[in-house]
């Protein structure tokens, strides 16, 4: 829900109450944190293999990997096996591309170069840079409690979206959209204007909103209407209906830590890089010198 979200609305909302329209143009990120992750692992063997794809042997270790990155939540034989298979598919196509010598292609060895790039920069960043002291419990209170529309007041909202050329939001259409009390006023301010629209309807929790935007969705009422700028497209968003979904504490603490370590991993990262920009010789060279401005000297 969250990746259709973030296509539909775009970069900014603003919410309509009766009286002119509030617009916003910042942008926003979802709140993509609030599911909760868990860590499977297989015991240790005596034998560390689980397979043999001819003469290429699969690990304990590689499919403790492929786990991690399914992440059911609970291990069972079944979840293993569909592990083991996709290992098994995956070398039987590595073999192959390595037969036909695909490992040499221009392509694929840039493409492998990129990848253990990203690789050690994430292995610095988590060994390194990142904070390793946990959390306290008065950090993630302080969340809950700045937060709720997320959790003490949680809501799931049905909403009708209607997506129209920026061009034809003029004033006669804001005008009478100001008076819009209800998802149907909306369609027939539109096709009062003789406006092409195209419509569709979501059901949003409030952790699949811009998280800057909970506060105004949670204080909004049904036939209340907001209005996104998506480039080129304006989207009429009309609020059809809510439905009270609390969450205590307990049930949503794990997901607040997730969240709030990863705020902390990117400032501190972001607070690291500031110092080696600052110590590094960095230059841009020919044409892409106009991207120098802002570099640290």
């Amino acid at each position: 829900m969250a990746d259709l979200w973030a296509r539909q609305v775009g970069s900014g909302v603003a919410a309509r109450r009766p009286g002119p329209h509030s617009w916003a143009g910042a942008g926003f990120c979802v709140l993509a944190a609030l599911c909760v992750a868990g860590c499977v692992r297989h015991a240790q063997t005596k034998s560390q293999v689980v397979a043999k794809v001819n003469d290429k042997e699969i690990t304990i270790s590689q499919l403790d990997q492929a786990l991690d990155a399914i992440n059911p939540d609970t291990l069972t034989p079944e979840v293993t096996r569909r592990a083991i298979d996709s290992l098994v598919n995956e070398e039987l196509l590595v073999q192959q591309a390595l037969k036909n010598k695909l490992d040499r292609d221009p392509a694929t060895v840039a493409a492998l170069e990129r990848a253990r790039r990203q690789i050690l920069a994430q292995a610095y960043a988590e060994r390194m840079v990142y904070p390793r002291s946990p959390l306290v419990l008065a950090e993630e209170e302080k969340y809950y409690q700045d937060h709720p529309g997320l959790f003490e007041n949680r809501r799931v909202y049905r909403l009708t979206v209607y997506s129209i050329k920026q061009s034809d939001m003029n004033d006669l259409l804001k005008a009478d959209l100001n008076g819009a009390r209800s998802v149907d006023q909306v369609r027939q301010a539109l096709e009062k204007h003789e406006i092409k629209y195209e419509t569709q309807h979501l059901n949003a929790p409030a952790e699949d909103l811009p998280i800057e935007k909970v506060a105004e969705f949670a204080a909004a009422s049904v036939g209340d209407l907001m209005i996104a700028d998506q480039g080129d497209r304006a989207l009429l968003i009309s609020i059809v209906d809510t439905e009270p979904k609390p969450l205590a504490f307990e049930a949503a603490r794990p997901a607040i830590d997730r969240y709030l370590t990863k705020q902390r991993n990117n400032e501190a990262i972001e607070e690291h890089l500031k110092m080696d920009k600052a110590a590094a010789n960095i230059s841009y060279v020919g044409e892409f010198a106009q991207y120098s401005a802002g570099v640290p000297k």
